[in-house]
């Protein structure tokens, strides 16, 4: 037997890889799967390691679900590797787990190992990590809602986390009392727990206000520090031009009296604010003498109240709480570039540890705003909903819209930490979201209501009953109940696409002919006649339609929603004035008549509704009446389903346009031209049938 096999007596140890099938035998017979239960009784996975790989995958492929009921271990095996299979539908599985080591892979979710071109490296970026002893942190400030910015950084810092074994904190940094609400604290806990980022400490920077004002009264009493009462613009001038503050020379004596005033929140204190001493001289202006402490004294501190009167400023609270908390790697923005020697200079100032700073892109998507100011006045104005409004960039919105947190995983370890940073369309998200829902969502219909169109059938006088599939492929989904009557309604778009005497095919029924269409006196079809042909070929029709019976009792009324972009411009520059680019038709609706069974579904469910797109139920059909409101779900694709969209899908995706054009952002603000939608689409479906053979 193979070394380190540990199965059970007479259990065979499988061969490696190549050899694995051929080991089990044949697993379409009992005798082969016999041998893959007695194997699997003692190990969770084919090749006897701690994760999943492709060997695994490979035996799936070949194993019926039907036949497994007498193999409790090759069940459970089963079960947990199709689970596999949806959650992480790109995921490059390695060979062995010798491969997986070697690569450095993570336990993730799941197990298994990333690869591919489209998959960033994340591995071995994080200077002298040692296993077991890394700590990052997610360092909010409680000012408002998680955008899909703050999910790719708690994302980024939970998978190094848990990839060394270590220790992960949410830190709230609360040191801005007028901008910050218990409020927002509570939506970012839930928020990261919807992300699936479960942070091993929960902190705040208020922690460690006193040990702060220590800190800060020896850098005074140093001379590193000094108390400024320079007017803020005349300061900002002063910066600006390299030329030192008046107050940079006060003496320390002088300088520890107007500290007292200011945490003492006095008349006098509240002019002044601290500078560190760094250099006013520097090419990099963040280096010249910034603000490390001023007062605030209009708002009680949500946690702390009045107690204090002066508070850190982020440039000063972050190194040192970073140091304090045993923070190992302190992963930013490359925003925060120029700001790495001020982080260090306050680190070596303050004589705090040393923790290795590590950058990363910073998350920009074409029509996209992701400023918290920016984004409160939309909700404070009345232009959205609120902060899950599913045109909103929040965490709450992009999943009310229907964005898995699969999919936005996936997503975020495909940009992995790189360092460039360029205007992203929303296609390529929401093309691997695609992929993640459309095998395990079930499969329904619904008919635009406006000008439907009614097609009398020799059908069964009185409605009756069929099951089907939820899911042509996925049989877990169960089925689903489809009336039958001799009255059932068409699209217009449809019925106005047929010719007299055409035969069709009605989904999930059979063909018939179309024997006589009526059209008003614009060329509305107003009515049609047919008969059934159950018997006919589905393959001999051209044309294959959705429809729903007439049954005015039954049918569910449904409102489908879509959704364009907030604004108008692509790229949002800091002194855009948002009210000149509002998008006044950022919602398009279209009445329509649903299949029965939509009346069942509970609000968040997924679906496809058949050659219209992917939907997800924002609000259910209750009371009794109202309408199901369904959401639809961007798949990433330059153009609709068999059904015209009322958003024009090659804007919304930022699609290149005609002929290789370049996309509107790319045009006028001078960014890379992003990948077209259809090229995204076509780049993910590639690897998951390349997966598949």
């Amino acid at each position: 037997q193979r070394a380190g096999f540990c199965g059970p007596p007479g259990a065979r140890a499988p061969a490696a890889t190549a050899g694995m099938v051929a080991s089990f035998g044949n697993l379409k017979t009992e005798a082969g799967l016999k041998e893959l239960n007695s194997f699997l009784a003692s190990h969770a996975y084919v090749d006897g390691g701690a994760s999943a790989t492709q060997t695994d995958f490979d035996l799936f492929a070949q194993t019926t679900a039907s036949a497994l009921g007498a193999f409790p271990h090759v069940q459970r095996w089963y079960q947990h590797l199709r689970a596999l299979k949806a959650s992480f539908p790109f995921r490059q599985w390695p060979r062995n787990t010798a491969a997986a080591a070697a690569a450095g892979a993570p336990a993730a979710a799941g197990g298994g190992d990333r690869g591919g071109k489209d998959q960033a490296r994340l591995e071995g970026l994080l200077p002298n990590a040692e296993m077991g002893k890394v700590c990052t942190r997610f360092p909010p400030e409680p000012s408002g809602y998680l955008h899909i910015g703050h999910a790719k950084a708690a994302m980024l810092n939970n998978h190094y986390a848990r990839h060394y074994k270590g220790k992960l904190i949410l830190r709230f940094d609360d040191t801005n009392p007028s901008k910050e609400k218990e409020e927002f604290e509570e939506s970012i806990k839930a928020d990261l727990a919807k992300l699936k980022v479960f942070p091993d400490k929960v902190t705040h920077t208020s922690d460690h206000f006193e040990k702060l004002i220590q800190m800060m009264e020896k850098l005074i009493k140093d001379g590193k520090a000094y108390v400024d009462d320079t007017e803020v613009d005349k300061m900002r001038q002063e910066r600006d031009a390299g030329v030192e503050s008046c107050r940079r020379g006060t003496p320390v004596d002088e300088n520890l009296r107007l500290w007292k005033e200011m945490l003492a929140g006095s008349a006098e204190g509240l002019k002044c604010c601290v500078r560190g001493k760094l250099d006013m001289q520097s090419k990099n202006k963040c280096l010249r003498d910034p603000v490390f402490f001023r007062c605030k004294t209009d708002t009680p501190h949500h946690k702390t109240g009045t107690k204090y009167k002066a508070y850190p400023t982020y440039d000063f609270a972050c190194p040192c709480v970073d140091a304090m908390e045993g923070v190992t790697h302190a992963l930013r923005t490359i925003e925060y570039k120029d700001r790495d020697e001020m982080y260090k200079w306050v680190l070596e100032a303050t004589g705090s540890r040393h923790v290795e700073l590590v950058e990363f892109s910073k998350t920009q998507f074409s029509h996209t705003i992701l400023s918290k100011r920016k984004l409160t006045w939309f909700v404070e104005n009345g232009h959205v909903e609120g902060w899950n409004d599913p045109r909103f960039p929040t965490v709450q919105g992009v999943l009310r819209r229907g964005m898995t947190v699969e999919g936005l995983s996936e997503f975020v370890m495909t940009q992995g930490m790189s360092k460039a940073t360029n205007l992203m369309e929303w296609d390529k998200i929401w093309a691997i979201n695609k992929q993640t829902i459309d095998p395990i969502v079930p499969r329904y219909v619904a008919v635009g209501r406006e000008n439907a169109v009614l097609l009398k059938l020799d059908g069964p006088a009185q409605p009756s009953c069929i099951k089907d599939k939820k899911h042509p492929k996925n049989d877990e989904l169960g089925e689903r109940l489809i009336i039958q009557s001799n009255e059932v309604w068409v699209e217009q778009e449809d019925a106005a696409a047929m010719e007299p005497g055409e035969q069709v095919t009605l989904m999930h029924w059979g063909n018939c002919f179309v024997d006589k269409i009526n059209k008003d006196a614009k060329g509305v079809v107003t009515g049609m006649e047919g008969r059934l042909n159950l018997a006919g070929n589905v393959k001999d029709t051209k044309k294959k339609i959705h429809w729903v019976s007439k049954l005015d009792q039954q049918v569910t009324p449904v409102i489908l929603r879509e959704f364009d972009h907030l604004v108008t411009k692509p790229k949002i520059e800091d002194d855009d004035d948002i009210a000149n680019i509002i998008n006044p038709c950022s919602i398009a609706e279209t009445p329509a008549i649903g299949d029965p069974s939509l009346k069942l579904l509970p609000k968040g469910t997924r679906m496809q509704l058949e050659r219209r797109g992917y939907f997800i139920v924002d609000s259910m059909a209750f009371p009794p009446g109202a309408p199901m409101v369904l959401v639809k779900i961007p798949d990433g694709k330059a153009k609709d389903m068999a059904m015209a969209s009322k958003v024009d899908v090659k804007k919304l995706q930022g699609a290149r346009g005609e002929k290789g054009g370049k996309s509107e952002g790319a045009k006028k603000d001078g960014g890379a031209a992003p990948a077209p939608a259809a090229k995204a689409e076509a780049k993910v479906e590639a690897k998951a049938k390349a997966k598949a053979k």
